[in-house]
């Protein structure tokens, strides 16, 4: 650019017209205006997009305003419903369990008095049963072939470790003659299973 050259655009000023001491803008100016609105427009268009506000009140619900609504009545939650109660198994199970127990493996029922174990003893080849004996009573033992047994069909009793006569077989089926206070009773076969 040469001294004393204008910008395109400007013109130099003539001194015969009567606008000597103002210059004339061109068009660059008004792209430069448009320019500036375009890229205002764009920023607020895209400042909507992540925010979702829109920074006029339009009368529009608003992702930061909740709308308003009349007031409601509160909500009351309720407590989740309780699991059923648990139920134990009403069937015999098929199997002797790891421990020998067999108070649910056998038919048993006592007058007076309480059952509290029963289990197999390996070792004597016997039927271990513990009670509880307040009074006189009868224990009655339906045995299981599957379980205990006897060569001769013939079964040896015990109470609390003493020889007992006093009781009836009928089969497998043992009614026992309890004394009170009667702790243990064992029944002696020929072989137990385990």
């Amino acid at each position: 650019m040469a001294t004393g050259a204008l910008p395109k655009g400007y013109e130099k000023p003539d001194a015969s017209s009567p606008q000597t001491s103002q210059t004339k803008k061109g068009g660059p100016d008004k792209i430069g205006i448009g320019i500036a609105i375009g890229i205002t427009a764009v920023a607020l268009i895209i400042g909507i997009g992540f925010t979702g506000v829109i920074p006029m009140d339009l009368g529009l619900p608003s992702v930061m305003q909740p709308a308003t609504t009349a007031p409601s009545a509160p909500v009351v939650q309720q407590a989740p419903p309780s699991p059923p109660a648990y139920t134990p198994m009403k069937t015999t199970p098929s199997y002797t369990p790891v421990n020998n127990d067999m108070i649910d493996q056998l038919d048993w029922s006592i007058s007076d008095g309480d059952v509290v174990a029963m289990y197999l003893n390996k070792g004597s080849s016997s039927l271990v049963v513990h009670t509880i004996a307040a009074d006189d009573g009868e224990l009655f033992v339906g045995l299981n072939a599957d379980y205990i047994g006897s060569d001769d069909g013939t079964f040896f009793i015990l109470v609390d470790n003493q020889e007992h006569e006093d009781y009836e077989q009928a089969g497998m089926d043992l009614y026992i003659d309890l004394p009170a206070g009667a702790e243990t009773v064992e029944i002696i076969g020929s072989y137990v299973i385990l």
